[in-house]
């Protein structure tokens, strides 16, 4: 029996499993396995709800600014961001590596401006108030947002929104910010609001370059040349010691030649300390001179207010050369009729003459 029991434990022993490797390994590659050269190439399915609440994840972050990686100062005024909203929506960021903070200094913009801006990013349902929209734009153009600009644009050419005096309150607040294109866009829509324009110290604190190009505009709405000129020497008069050097250059935009002889030697003798300065009588003197032919309709944008006589043909019976105190006395009527004023003008068509004009210049004729 032992005999038996060291023949077992001895075969055992024989069995011991050899711990080297019979044969060499083989990576798959040294194999011949080869991926099949168009790969397995499926698209990733998944359920669209799925999809649409990551989605809306994402909205709820940015839109309630949580988990924001941006700090942004506009004079000292701090706004928390996501710098991947900014470098989505404008072109001022795209190419621009921040750390963990950034400071916008430019002159132009301002905390208004930019938070107007980044909510316009965030929000399907941003809102702005008019007096902001000069702001809005500004910031917009520093950081380049092309469709917010061009959004901005579309709401200053609609007519409904910027009505002829706000047209001149937009048209004041790009003055500071030498905006050129955007100001000849409200001058131009400033219209039967011209007059109303000239009776308001925003109007009296022009700079010279502002003034002219306001007068020298096409489409500011008047019954007569004489309003045009009137409306240069209030300007004048209102700080006449400092301004009488600027009289010849603003007085160069006034079309003198729209005007009869009469007005014109009338002017000449109202106003002696104007019309003393050598370049101003130089442009009297050579429309006396000259023989004119007016084409008056297509110069300015004509308009017709019954309560006035100086709208008349100078050779009508009802006409009235307008003097200074008649047209001090029209701003003073204009005033007291209050913002509704530009509504009561009429425009004048082009080629219209009134009848008893018209009969006048029959018999003249």
């Amino acid at each position: 029996m032992n005999d038996d029991n060291e023949l077992s434990t001895e075969s055992v022993q024989e069995r011991e499993p050899d711990h080297s490797t019979p044969i060499p390994a083989f990576s798959l590659k040294d194999m011949g396995y080869r991926e099949p050269e168009e790969g397995i190439d499926q698209k990733l399915c998944c359920k669209n709800e799925y999809k649409e609440h990551i989605i809306r994840g994402m909205d709820r972050i940015i839109s309630k600014q949580k988990k924001t990686d941006i700090e942004v100062y506009v004079r000292g005024h701090k706004f928390l961001c996501h710098l991947c909203v900014l470098k989505t929506c404008t072109e001022f960021a795209k190419n621009l590596h921040f750390p963990n903070s950034l400071i916008i200094a430019h002159e132009d913009v301002t905390p208004t401006g930019f938070q107007l801006a980044y909510e316009w990013m965030i929000h399907k349902d941003s809102t702005l108030k008019r007096k902001d929209i000069v702001e809005l734009y500004l910031a917009a153009e520093y950081m380049n947002v092309p469709e917010l600009l061009d959004h901005v644009w579309d709401l200053f050419n609609e007519k409904k929104l910027v009505n002829d005096a706000i047209a001149f309150q937009i048209f004041l607040e790009c003055l500071p910010h030498r905006r050129s294109m955007l100001q000849d866009l409200m001058l131009s829509r400033v219209h039967r609001f011209f007059l109303m324009a000239v009776t308001t110290e925003e109007y009296l604190h022009l700079e010279l370059e502002n003034v002219s190009e306001m007068l020298a505009h096409s489409n500011m709405c008047v019954n007569s040349e004489l309003e045009i000129y009137y409306s240069a020497v209030r300007w004048l008069h209102h700080d006449w010691s400092q301004r009488k050097t600027h009289a010849p250059q603003i007085m160069a935009v006034v079309h003198f030649h729209l005007l009869p002889n009469q007005c014109l030697n009338s002017i000449r003798e109202q106003l002696p300390e104007l019309h003393n300065i050598p370049e101003v009588q130089s442009l009297i003197n050579d429309e006396l001179a000259r023989e004119r032919t007016r084409q008056a309709a297509s110069l300015r944008q004509w308009v017709y207010d019954w309560k006035i006589p100086h709208h008349h043909s100078s050779v009508c019976s009802k006409w009235q050369c307008l003097d200074l105190a008649g047209f001090d006395r029209y701003l003073e009527l204009i005033i007291a009729t209050g913002p509704n004023y530009s509504q009561c003008l009429r425009y004048l068509r082009s080629g219209y003459t009134m009848p008893c004009c018209r009969s006048a210049l029959l018999r003249k004729s």
